[in-house]
């Protein structure tokens, strides 16, 4: 079979980079990463900052992907979170509130099971949180959680700690990263936050293209499963 072809995307609700917030570029953005399973982080749903619009749906339409909605804060009707699409089907879908041990925001993954053109694989989308002495803990959990599910396995998201604290970790549980330079700011990057990693997958390409959407760099892979 061809590579299949992942990403992770940090959209920022649709923010241009500069404060406006441009909801076409963002859906054609997506849609460009040409993606078999998508990662995407800070969507809101019904958002007075963004018209009231439901992005997931937004992003979904422009990709012609499912997708499904991991809430990370809601308040009425507006909600706040992250989003997981694949050309194919999602299933087996598990939406994880991740410990606060320093009391910031709340955080979540969707763990899912995702199949695309006959392969199965087991997938976590998630947002770590930035604050000192949370991000680590946070992915222990993620990658326990992903463990108790079959293999191959992907784990895909803004991480918000650095490659020198990511790396050993999800080498120690049998991940290979996608390699690539910084990631954020989008504008001129200095570090590396949004990351790709695979179990049972090999990498054989990837890149962090430019697109005028967001504050970050989108991570794009494209893997194998290993024989």
């Amino acid at each position: 079979m061809p590579p299949l072809r992942v990403a992770t995307f940090n959209v920022k609700h649709g923010d241009d980079g500069c404060g406006r917030i441009d909801l076409r570029r963002m859906g054609e953005a997506c849609a460009g990463l040409s993606a078999d399973v998508l990662a995407i982080q800070e969507v809101d749903r019904f958002a007075s900052r963004t018209g009231f619009r439901d992005e997931m749906r937004l992003i979904a339409r422009a990709t012609g992907m499912e997708a499904v909605f991991g809430e990370a804060a809601r308040r009425r009707w507006r909600s706040y979170g992250n989003v997981l699409l694949a050309r194919g089907s999602i299933g087996d879908v598990e939406v994880i509130r991740l410990p606060r041990p320093g009391g910031g925001e709340q955080r979540v993954a969707i763990l899912a099971r995702v199949d695309v053109n006959g392969l199965g694989l087991s997938v976590v989308a998630t947002h770590l949180s930035f604050r000192r002495g949370e991000g680590l803990p946070q992915l222990e959990v993620v990658l326990e959680a992903l463990a108790q599910r079959e293999g191959p396995r992907m784990l895909l998201g803004d991480l918000n700690i650095g490659p020198e604290v990511v790396e050993p970790a999800v080498a120690a549980a049998g991940y290979q990263l996608a390699p690539t330079g910084p990631t954020f700011p989008a504008a001129k990057p200095r570090t590396r936050i949004d990351f790709v990693a695979v179990s049972g997958l090999e990498v054989v390409a990837s890149s962090t293209p430019q697109t005028g959407v967001s504050d970050h760099l989108p991570v794009i892979a494209e893997v194998t499963p290993t024989v």
